[in-house]
């Protein structure tokens, strides 16, 4: 117990550095896993947008009804709203996806999909892994 109370000042000055610096690591690692976060959601915002849009194609223009000018834009604008709600609240599965594949550090073998490298076999074929 005494050997506690007894730490030298510079030993306790490294340690605060230390855990300083630990912090600001973790606040940035923080930050970018909230970036990276709001870029996926963002991307499957827009994928579910492209998927509306090509949606309202299939349907066909009826002929009995006057053209309304700025339909389109109206159209375009609520259906990026709307995707971007829906990505905001969980989406398609999209952005989940995209956010574990994008966190973990490449090359590595994923236990839960077997994805990796070593385990595609075109990737065994250009490499000649074998």
């Amino acid at each position: 117990m005494e050997e506690i109370r007894n730490i030298p000042p510079l030993a306790t000055q490294s340690l605060a550095k230390m855990s300083a610096r630990a912090g600001a690591a973790s606040a940035e690692e923080e930050e970018k896993d909230r970036k990276l976060r709001k870029s996926c959601a963002d991307f499957e915002a827009i994928f579910i947008s492209y998927i509306f849009q090509t949606m309202r194609k299939t349907i066909p223009e009826s002929q009995t009804t006057t053209k309304m000018p700025g339909k389109d834009t109206y159209t375009m604008i609520v259906d990026h709203k709307l995707s971007e709600d829906l990505a905001r609240r969980g989406g398609i599965g999209l952005q989940k996806v995209l956010y574990n594949q994008l966190k973990q550090p490449q090359g590595v073998v994923n236990p839960e999909s077997g994805s990796g490298v070593g385990n595609d076999p075109a990737t065994k074929k250009t490499l000649k892994i074998e």
